[in-house]
């Protein structure tokens, strides 16, 4: 073989190694499957709520509601419905009809909704939401955490209000942790909970068998510690 022929077959092979890299491969070699491809049938998280709700039908897969009043408080369920369970029956009870509430809520089969639907609060950019968060000076988000116990964790930016919160619960016979540890603390700038109007939120973070005794039954009423529960929040805010 000549220099020349060598240096033609050597210009080849880059955009040959370059087409593989996009998928192509060499004319009878078996395709490779990626290592880290996903399962056939099931959805990773996806990278924001923008992603999300141009793929996900709303209506089939979730719900997106909120309720406008005049209260300068916002409380949020990012992950209700059958996401998060029971932070959505939580968060209407907060709320009341006083104050403001937006709720995503998974509708999705058993199994399906926290794997498909959960989007981390830092790239929760529901714009309907965010507008209403921008407009009020005080904004709760509840979540549901798979940590063990029946225990609340505050967290956010808003630690003043943190504090309050966490002394009335306290008082009404709850475990508190406050400030939360830093896998939950809901800290960060851009955590959609501390985008209101002060740029400082309050998160709460609720373990499942808390949740699960607040809120005995999907859209049911609050048990009498669930109702102990919303009033010590309430009256944080009142």
């Amino acid at each position: 073989m000549n220099r020349r022929t060598q240096w033609v077959l050597s210009a080849l092979a880059v955009p040959l190694v370059v087409l593989t890299g996009y998928g192509l491969s060499w004319v009878g070699q078996a395709p490779q499957r990626p290592a880290a491809e996903a399962v056939s049938g099931t959805v990773g998280e996806y990278p924001s709520m923008t992603a999300l709700r141009k793929v996900e039908e709303e209506g089939v897969a979730f719900d997106l509601t909120w309720t406008i009043t005049n209260s300068p408080l916002i409380v949020v369920a990012p992950h209700g419905g059958s996401i998060e369970l029971r932070t959505s029956e939580i968060t209407s009870a907060i709320a009341g009809t006083e104050h403001t509430q937006c709720q995503f809520k998974g509708k999705l089969p058993a199994g399906q909704n926290f794997p498909r639907l959960h989007v981390t609060s830092e790239r929760w950019d529901v714009e309907e939401c965010l507008i209403l968060i921008g407009q009020r000076t005080h904004a709760l988000s509840i979540h549901g955490t798979s940590k063990a116990s029946k225990i609340v964790y505050v967290g956010g930016r808003d630690t003043a209000t943190g504090v309050e919160l966490a002394t009335a619960l306290r008082a009404a016979g709850f475990t508190v942790v406050q400030p939360a540890p830093a896998d939950i603390a809901g800290t960060s700038v851009n955590n959609f909970v501390n985008r209101d109007a002060d740029g400082a939120g309050v998160q709460l973070e609720l373990t499942t068998d808390l949740r699960m005794e607040l809120f005995p039954t999907k859209d049911g009423p609050p048990s009498a510690r669930g109702q102990a529960f919303v009033d010590a929040v309430r009256s944080v805010y009142s």
